[in-house]
Protein backbone atom coordinates (compact mmCIF):
# COMPACT_ATOMS: atom_id res chain seq x y z
CA UNK A 1 0.00 0.00 0.00
CA UNK A 2 0.86 3.51 -0.27
CA UNK A 3 0.62 5.91 2.73
CA UNK A 4 0.24 9.78 1.65
CA UNK A 5 -1.63 12.40 3.37
CA UNK A 6 -3.74 15.49 3.53
CA UNK A 7 -0.47 17.59 4.06
CA UNK A 8 -3.19 20.26 5.49
CA UNK A 9 -4.17 18.27 7.72
CA UNK A 10 -0.87 19.43 9.48
CA UNK A 11 -0.31 23.05 9.32
CA UNK A 12 -1.33 25.54 6.50
CA UNK A 13 2.36 26.43 5.93
CA UNK A 14 4.15 23.84 2.86
CA UNK A 15 7.28 24.56 5.00
CA UNK A 16 5.72 22.60 8.28
CA UNK A 17 4.03 20.01 6.13
CA UNK A 18 7.11 19.02 4.78
CA UNK A 19 9.22 18.86 7.90
CA UNK A 20 6.70 17.11 9.57
CA UNK A 21 6.21 14.79 6.78
CA UNK A 22 9.71 13.82 6.41
CA UNK A 23 10.54 13.76 10.15
CA UNK A 24 7.22 11.13 10.13
CA UNK A 25 9.17 8.99 7.41
CA UNK A 26 6.18 9.54 4.88
CA UNK A 27 7.33 9.61 0.98
CA UNK A 28 3.52 11.00 -0.09
CA UNK A 29 1.25 13.58 0.18
CA UNK A 30 -2.06 14.97 -1.59
CA UNK A 31 -2.64 19.07 -2.04
CA UNK A 32 -6.04 20.35 -0.90
CA UNK A 33 -4.90 24.01 0.48
CA UNK A 34 -1.16 25.61 0.92
CA UNK A 35 -1.60 28.73 3.00
CA UNK A 36 -5.32 28.36 3.31
CA UNK A 37 -5.87 28.68 -0.39
CA UNK A 38 -7.43 25.84 -2.12
CA UNK A 39 -5.88 24.22 -4.74
CA UNK A 40 -7.92 25.37 -7.53
CA UNK A 41 -7.37 28.99 -6.48
CA UNK A 42 -3.32 28.75 -6.64
CA UNK A 43 -1.63 30.90 -8.84
CA UNK A 44 0.44 28.76 -11.23
CA UNK A 45 3.64 29.83 -10.40
CA UNK A 46 2.77 28.59 -7.01
CA UNK A 47 1.26 25.47 -8.27
CA UNK A 48 5.28 25.28 -9.98
CA UNK A 49 6.67 26.03 -6.47
CA UNK A 50 4.59 23.16 -4.54
CA UNK A 51 5.90 20.64 -7.14
CA UNK A 52 9.53 21.31 -7.08
CA UNK A 53 10.01 21.90 -3.66
CA UNK A 54 8.18 18.31 -3.05
CA UNK A 55 10.25 17.05 -5.85
CA UNK A 56 13.25 18.53 -4.43
CA UNK A 57 12.63 16.64 -0.88
CA UNK A 58 11.98 13.06 -2.31
CA UNK A 59 8.24 13.65 -1.89
CA UNK A 60 5.40 12.45 -4.44
CA UNK A 61 2.73 14.37 -4.85
CA UNK A 62 -0.26 11.45 -4.88
CA UNK A 63 -3.24 13.71 -5.60
CA UNK A 64 -5.04 16.99 -6.51
CA UNK A 65 -7.40 17.28 -3.45
CA UNK A 66 -10.37 19.20 -5.01
CA UNK A 67 -13.50 20.69 -3.88
CA UNK A 68 -15.03 19.83 -7.33
CA UNK A 69 -18.87 18.44 -6.63
CA UNK A 70 -19.27 20.80 -3.61
CA UNK A 71 -21.61 22.61 -4.80
CA UNK A 72 -25.49 22.51 -6.05
CA UNK A 73 -26.58 19.91 -8.99
CA UNK A 74 -27.60 22.65 -10.72
CA UNK A 75 -24.28 23.81 -11.77
CA UNK A 76 -23.91 24.03 -15.45
CA UNK A 77 -21.96 20.97 -16.56
CA UNK A 78 -20.06 23.15 -18.70
CA UNK A 79 -18.83 24.43 -15.42
CA UNK A 80 -17.99 21.54 -13.88
CA UNK A 81 -16.13 20.63 -17.02
CA UNK A 82 -14.06 23.44 -16.83
CA UNK A 83 -13.26 22.59 -13.39
CA UNK A 84 -12.25 19.33 -14.22
CA UNK A 85 -10.11 20.25 -16.63
CA UNK A 86 -7.94 22.79 -14.15
CA UNK A 87 -7.69 20.35 -11.93
CA UNK A 88 -6.28 18.24 -14.47
CA UNK A 89 -3.77 20.76 -15.72
CA UNK A 90 -2.94 20.81 -11.66
CA UNK A 91 -2.21 17.08 -11.75
CA UNK A 92 -0.13 17.57 -14.38
CA UNK A 93 1.83 19.98 -13.10
CA UNK A 94 1.93 17.88 -9.94
CA UNK A 95 2.95 14.57 -11.83
CA UNK A 96 -0.36 12.98 -10.31
CA UNK A 97 -3.25 11.26 -11.57
CA UNK A 98 -6.01 11.05 -9.06
CA UNK A 99 -8.10 14.01 -8.58
CA UNK A 100 -10.59 13.89 -5.89
CA UNK A 101 -14.49 15.00 -6.85
CA UNK A 102 -17.87 15.15 -4.95
CA UNK A 103 -21.19 13.84 -6.29
CA UNK A 104 -23.06 17.35 -5.68
CA UNK A 105 -25.94 18.63 -3.45
CA UNK A 106 -29.00 17.71 -4.25
CA UNK A 107 -31.08 21.12 -2.28
CA UNK A 108 -34.54 20.94 -2.16
CA UNK A 109 -35.02 18.69 -5.14
CA UNK A 110 -36.78 15.26 -4.51
CA UNK A 111 -33.41 12.27 -5.28
CA UNK A 112 -35.87 11.19 -8.31
CA UNK A 113 -34.35 14.63 -9.65
CA UNK A 114 -30.84 15.44 -8.36
CA UNK A 115 -29.74 11.39 -9.05
CA UNK A 116 -30.04 12.02 -13.06
CA UNK A 117 -28.39 15.90 -12.64
CA UNK A 118 -25.90 14.39 -10.43
CA UNK A 119 -25.29 11.81 -13.22
CA UNK A 120 -24.82 14.17 -16.10
CA UNK A 121 -22.93 15.65 -14.87
CA UNK A 122 -20.01 13.33 -13.55
CA UNK A 123 -20.59 11.52 -16.68
CA UNK A 124 -19.46 14.83 -18.49
CA UNK A 125 -16.40 15.09 -15.76
CA UNK A 126 -15.22 11.61 -16.13
CA UNK A 127 -14.97 12.03 -20.10
CA UNK A 128 -12.88 15.25 -19.74
CA UNK A 129 -10.48 13.44 -17.33
CA UNK A 130 -10.18 10.83 -19.38
CA UNK A 131 -9.42 13.12 -22.43
CA UNK A 132 -6.31 13.77 -20.02
CA UNK A 133 -5.41 10.92 -18.51
CA UNK A 134 -6.53 11.30 -15.10
CA UNK A 135 -8.94 9.59 -12.88
CA UNK A 136 -11.78 11.32 -10.95
CA UNK A 137 -12.32 9.14 -7.45
CA UNK A 138 -15.59 10.10 -5.98
CA UNK A 139 -16.03 10.49 -2.25
CA UNK A 140 -19.54 9.75 -0.69
CA UNK A 141 -19.03 13.40 1.04
CA UNK A 142 -21.33 14.71 3.72
CA UNK A 143 -24.72 15.74 2.62
CA UNK A 144 -23.57 15.21 -1.14
CA UNK A 145 -26.28 12.77 -3.09
CA UNK A 146 -23.44 9.89 -3.33
CA UNK A 147 -23.28 10.22 0.43
CA UNK A 148 -23.93 6.64 0.52
CA UNK A 149 -22.30 3.81 -0.75
CA UNK A 150 -25.50 2.40 -2.47
CA UNK A 151 -25.70 5.98 -4.30
CA UNK A 152 -22.10 5.88 -4.86
CA UNK A 153 -22.30 2.36 -6.35
CA UNK A 154 -25.24 3.47 -8.47
CA UNK A 155 -23.19 6.25 -10.08
CA UNK A 156 -20.31 4.44 -10.75
CA UNK A 157 -22.43 1.72 -12.48
CA UNK A 158 -24.51 4.55 -14.86
CA UNK A 159 -21.45 6.32 -15.59
CA UNK A 160 -19.49 3.31 -16.11
CA UNK A 161 -15.56 4.87 -16.76
CA UNK A 162 -12.48 4.23 -15.87
CA UNK A 163 -11.81 7.56 -15.16
CA UNK A 164 -14.44 7.69 -12.22
CA UNK A 165 -13.47 5.34 -9.27
CA UNK A 166 -14.19 5.60 -5.93
CA UNK A 167 -12.30 7.54 -2.90
CA UNK A 168 -13.42 5.36 -0.12
CA UNK A 169 -14.07 6.98 3.03
CA UNK A 170 -15.16 4.77 6.20
CA UNK A 171 -16.01 7.80 8.29
CA UNK A 172 -18.17 9.45 5.41
CA UNK A 173 -20.27 5.88 5.26
CA UNK A 174 -20.48 5.86 8.87
CA UNK A 175 -22.16 9.33 8.79
CA UNK A 176 -24.86 8.72 6.43
CA UNK A 177 -25.81 5.76 8.37
CA UNK A 178 -23.36 2.74 6.60
CA UNK A 179 -21.57 0.22 8.24
CA UNK A 180 -18.45 1.49 6.50
CA UNK A 181 -17.11 -2.94 6.78
CA UNK A 182 -20.40 -4.75 6.00
CA UNK A 183 -22.18 -2.65 3.81
CA UNK A 184 -19.96 0.14 1.68
CA UNK A 185 -17.04 -2.13 1.20
CA UNK A 186 -18.43 -5.39 -0.11
CA UNK A 187 -20.62 -2.79 -2.16
CA UNK A 188 -17.14 -0.77 -3.75
CA UNK A 189 -14.34 -2.69 -3.62
CA UNK A 190 -14.23 -3.05 -7.24
CA UNK A 191 -14.19 0.31 -7.91
CA UNK A 192 -12.31 1.79 -4.84
CA UNK A 193 -8.86 3.04 -6.41
CA UNK A 194 -8.14 5.29 -3.09
CA UNK A 195 -9.27 5.26 0.65
CA UNK A 196 -8.98 7.62 3.34
CA UNK A 197 -7.96 7.04 6.72
CA UNK A 198 -10.27 8.77 9.51
CA UNK A 199 -12.19 7.10 11.85
CA UNK A 200 -15.44 8.14 14.04
CA UNK A 201 -17.71 6.66 16.40
CA UNK A 202 -21.65 5.66 16.05
CA UNK A 203 -22.70 7.72 18.50
CA UNK A 204 -21.65 11.08 17.95
CA UNK A 205 -19.46 11.00 14.89
CA UNK A 206 -16.50 11.91 17.24
CA UNK A 207 -13.22 11.68 15.17
CA UNK A 208 -10.46 9.55 16.39
CA UNK A 209 -7.01 8.21 15.23
CA UNK A 210 -7.60 4.90 13.15
CA UNK A 211 -8.72 1.59 15.39
CA UNK A 212 -10.69 3.81 18.43
CA UNK A 213 -13.74 4.27 16.31
CA UNK A 214 -16.33 2.60 14.91
CA UNK A 215 -15.31 1.99 11.39
CA UNK A 216 -13.38 -1.27 11.79
CA UNK A 217 -10.14 0.53 9.75
CA UNK A 218 -7.96 -2.44 10.84
CA UNK A 219 -10.58 -4.92 8.97
CA UNK A 220 -10.77 -3.08 6.10
CA UNK A 221 -7.17 -2.50 5.73
CA UNK A 222 -6.78 -6.22 6.26
CA UNK A 223 -9.44 -7.04 3.66
CA UNK A 224 -7.72 -4.85 1.31
CA UNK A 225 -4.13 -5.77 2.08
CA UNK A 226 -3.73 -7.21 -1.77
CA UNK A 227 -3.96 -4.33 -3.28
CA UNK A 228 -0.58 -3.15 -3.15
CA UNK A 229 -0.99 -0.11 -4.95
CA UNK A 230 -3.82 1.38 -3.38
CA UNK A 231 -3.39 4.73 -1.75
CA UNK A 232 -4.34 5.11 1.89
CA UNK A 233 -4.50 8.94 3.06
CA UNK A 234 -4.06 10.16 6.17
CA UNK A 235 -6.99 12.37 6.94
CA UNK A 236 -8.24 12.26 10.51
CA UNK A 237 -10.22 15.77 10.87
CA UNK A 238 -9.29 15.47 14.97
CA UNK A 239 -9.65 19.43 15.56
CA UNK A 240 -12.69 20.15 13.13
CA UNK A 241 -14.59 19.02 9.84
CA UNK A 242 -15.45 21.95 7.80
CA UNK A 243 -17.31 21.96 4.73
CA UNK A 244 -14.03 22.53 2.27
CA UNK A 245 -11.59 20.93 4.47
CA UNK A 246 -10.71 19.21 7.57
CA UNK A 247 -7.59 20.01 10.19
CA UNK A 248 -5.68 17.92 13.00
CA UNK A 249 -2.80 19.91 14.07
CA UNK A 250 0.69 18.80 14.35
CA UNK A 251 0.91 16.53 17.55
CA UNK A 252 -2.76 15.17 16.64
CA UNK A 253 -1.92 14.62 12.99
CA UNK A 254 1.71 12.56 14.55
CA UNK A 255 -0.65 10.49 16.71
CA UNK A 256 -2.77 9.53 13.65
CA UNK A 257 0.47 8.67 11.93
CA UNK A 258 1.19 6.41 14.78
CA UNK A 259 -2.44 4.66 15.00
CA UNK A 260 -2.23 3.40 11.01
CA UNK A 261 1.57 2.68 11.48
CA UNK A 262 0.99 0.35 14.69
CA UNK A 263 -2.57 -1.32 12.28
CA UNK A 264 -0.42 -1.64 9.37
CA UNK A 265 2.88 -3.37 10.82
CA UNK A 266 0.42 -5.55 13.22
CA UNK A 267 -1.01 -6.74 10.30
CA UNK A 268 1.97 -6.81 8.58
CA UNK A 269 1.31 -5.03 5.41
CA UNK A 270 3.77 -3.84 3.78
CA UNK A 271 3.79 -0.02 2.94
CA UNK A 272 5.60 2.68 1.29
Amino acid sequence: MIVSCFSDEIDSSLDVQIRVIKELGLRHLEIRTVDDVNVMDLEDSTVREIYERTRDEGLTITCVSSPIGKDDVSLPVETAVEQVRLACSRADAFGCRFIRVFSFYQGDRLRSEAFPLSIERLAAMAQEAASNGKILVLEGGEGTICKRSAYLKMALDMVNSPNLKCAFDPSAFLAAGDDPLLESLPRLEDQIEYMHIKDSRFDDVTRCVAGEGDCEIPSLLNHLRYRRDLVISLEPHLAYAGIRRGFSGIEPFREAHRALKAILDDLQIDYR
